[in-house]
C-alpha cells in the first residue's frame, strides 16, 4: 500500500525498511492532573523536537517508541514509559510515515486485558507491534509468551481483518540457538524480527545464515531481519547499555570510545556501523541469502538525538547500497 506516495512500513518490509527508534517519554508519578498536564505538554514538545530532526529522511519507514520497565526481584514490574503509542503515532503523522510500539506482553494481567490492549493500539491506528517477553526465564509472569502473543494476534488480524496487524519480534544475536527461536516465532506469525544493538558483526552474519537454512529446511519464508544500531557519544552511554543487557565487545568500545579524539567518537561509531551492515551485505551477496534485511537507528538518550540522525543519514544513503558502494561511502568519513 502506498499513501501519500509513502510505501508503509508492512510493504516495505522485504525491501529494506528502515526504522528510527525514539526513547520515550520517561515518568513513573501519574495521577496528579497538574502533573499530567505537563507531561502533555511534554509530549507536544517531543513530537516537534523528532519532526524538525528527522523531516528531511526521505527513506524513513517507520518511526518506533519502545515501552521501559523494570523488573524487581520477583519479576513485578515497574513502568518507566508513558505516552508511548501516542508519540508514535503522532510523530509518524507528522513525518507521513508508519508507527512501531513495543509492548512487554510478559506483564499482560490476563488474556482479556492483552485483547483489550491490542484493541486500543489497533484503534489509534497502529498495525505494527513489536512483542517483547520477560527479563528472565526463572519467573512465572501472568502473560503470554512471545510465540503465544503472535497466535493471538494472528488470530485476532484474522478474525478482525481490519486490524492487519503486523507482527514483531526481538532477537538476539549472542543467545543459545538464537535461529531456531526465531523459526518457531515466525511459525507462530512473526513477520519481522529487530535485533540487539549491534557492535560487531561477528554474531549477526551466523544468525542470519543459520536461521535462513532454518527456514528453508521447515519450507517457511523468512522473517524480515532489522538490523539495529546506535551511536556511542562517550563512556557516560556504557551503563544505559549494560541496563538494557547489550553485549558490547571490549574491541568495538575501546575503537569507539578511546581510539583518537573523543570528539570523534560519533564519526567512529557511524564507521562501525557502516563496516557492520557492509559485511552483512557482502556474505548474503556472496552466498546470495534470501532473508530479507533492513535498519533500525536506535536513539540512546535525549542528548543523542543529533548524532543519532547522522547516524540515521548515513544509513538512507547506504540501505539500498550493494557492498562495494558502501565501501566506497565510509571512506568519505574521516576520523
Amino acid at each position: 500500500m502506498v499513501v501519500d506516495g509513502q510505501i508503509s512500513f508492512k510493504d516495505r518490509l522485504k525491501t529494506r525498511p528502515l526504522i528510527f527508534t525514539a526513547i520515550p517519554l520517561r515518568d513513573n508519578r501519574t495521577g496528579d492532573p497538574k502533573h499530567d498536564d505537563k507531561i502533555l505538554k511534554n509530549l507536544e514538545t517531543r513530537k516537534e523536537e523528532l519532526r524538525k530532526s528527522l523531516e528531511n529522511s526521505s527513506r524513513l519507514t517507520a518511526i518506533s517508541v519502545p515501552e521501559l520497565v523494570e523488573e524487581n526481584h520477583e519479576g513485578k514490574p515497574r513502568y518507566n514509559s508513558i505516552y508511548t503509542r501516542a508519540l508514535s503515532r503522532g510523530v509518524a503523522d507528522l513525518l507521513h510515515v508508519d508507527s512501531i510500539v513495543n509492548k512487554v506482553i510478559a506483564h499482560a494481567e490476563s488474556f482479556e486485558k492483552f485483547v483489550e490492549w491490542m484493541m486500543e493500539t489497533s484503534s489509534l491506528g497502529i498495525s505494527n507491534i513489536i512483542f517483547v517477553g520477560g527479563n528472565t526465564r526463572h519467573h512465572r509472569y501472568p502473560g503470554p509468551t512471545v510465540s503465544e502473543a503472535n497466535i493471538i494476534a494472528t488470530h485476532l488480524s484474522r478474525k478482525h481483518p481490519l486490524w492487519d496487524i503486523t507482527i514483531g519480534n526481538i532477537s538476539l544475536p549472542e543467545r543459545a540457538e538464537e535461529a531456531k527461536r526465531m523459526l518457531f516465532k515466525t511459525i507462530a506469525g512473526a513477520q519481522f524480527f529487530t535485533t540487539q544493538m549491534l557492535f560487531t558483526d561477528k554474531q549477526i552474519i551466523d544468525l542470519l545464515l543459520d536461521y535462513g537454512k532454518q527456514c528453508s529446511k521447515a519450507g517457511i519464508e523468512p522473517a524480515t531481519v532489522i538490523l539495529s544500531f546506535a551511536p556511542l557519544r562517550g563512556t557516560a552511554d556504557l551503563n544505559l547499555l549494560d541496563f538494557l543487557g547489550v553485549d558490547l565487545p571490549y574491541s568495538a568500545e575501546s575503537y569507539i570510545l578511546e581510539k583518537g579524539e573523543s570528539s570523534d567518537a560519533i564519526n567512529r561509531s557511524i564507521l562501525n556501523s557502516l563496516a557492520i551492515y557492509r559485511k552483512v551485505v557482502a556474505v548474503m551477496e556472496e552466498l546470495k541469502s534470501y532473508v530479507p534485511i533492513g535498519i533500525n537507528v536506535e536513539q540512546l538518550t535525549k542528548s543523542n538525538l543529533n548524532a543519532s540522525v547522522e547516524m540515521l543519514n548515513f544509513f538512507e544513503r547506504a540501505i539500498d547500497m550493494k557492498s562495494e558502494e558502501i565501501a566506497e561511502l565510509i571512506s568519505t568519513i574521516k576520523v
